[in-house]
């Protein structure tokens, strides 16, 4: 398992960076792009659970986290401004939290936007330098606008370059961060393991463990049957 680190922003940003960091908008409850239909929080929930049943059963080095606001002070700037990502994974902790401190304890080396109608200019350009600038390392897209849904986004390449982040020939986007895939199962993004195994939501986690169940009880039935004989 690879050990992540979280790269920190402030000794990194350009004079660029800093002028578009102070005038962009921040995520706020009352902003337009900040509203989620039914399909699209059904859409980016499904990635989250899913990820939080993987990261308490296998031995990752990530947490995952959503909708959690992500604040940061920039230099000479006494208040905080914030982004909030639809699903990230972070090096820290993140639950029982009302925000995590990007300048203290590091940006979410992994972040995930879902892209609706009313935020496609936010997702796609906004928010790709607010990412880029404050040093994730992995930036995934889930193109909900779009009349066919699909992934792409951008990442770190090995020479610390941001570059365009292209799914497969099978549409998948391989996560070096989660070391899983990102898929896509009709509008919904979904993980899968490098043996293509889908990671389960908690209901599917559930009617497994119920499928089982049924299994055994069937099974003991029948040795208790065969004894009885």
């Amino acid at each position: 398992m690879r050990a992540l680190h979280s790269r920190p922003f402030s000794a990194t940003l350009t004079p660029e960076d800093l002028r578009f960091l102070r005038t962009v908008a921040d995520d706020t409850e009352d902003a337009p792009w900040m509203v989620m239909n039914d399909r699209q929080w059904r859409d980016a929930s499904a990635l989250f659970w899913s990820l939080q049943i993987y990261a308490q059963n296998h031995p990752v080095s990530w947490y995952p986290g959503g909708m959690l606001p992500l604040t940061y002070l920039l230099p000479g700037e006494s208040h905080l401004r914030q982004v909030a990502p639809d699903v990230f994974a972070s090096t820290v902790p993140v639950q029982e939290r009302d925000s995590l401190r990007v300048d203290e304890e590091g940006m979410p080396p992994f972040v995930l936007e879902a892209v609706s109608k009313t935020s496609v200019r936010r997702d796609l350009e906004d928010k790709e330098r607010i990412y880029r600038a404050l040093g994730a390392q992995e930036y995934a897209i889930v193109r909900l606008d779009l009349a066919e849904a699909r992934l792409e986004g951008y990442r770190r390449s090995a020479t610390g370059t941001w570059e365009a982040w292209e799914p497969d020939a099978q549409g998948q986007l391989w996560s070096e961060v989660l070391e899983l895939g990102l898929v896509m199962r009709g509008r919904e993004v979904r993980a899968v393991t490098r043996e293509g195994e889908l990671l389960r939501t908690p209901p599917e986690a559930e009617a497994e463990i119920a499928r089982l169940r049924a299994a055994l009880e069937r099974l003991t039935r029948g040795d208790d049957q065969t004894s009885r004989e």
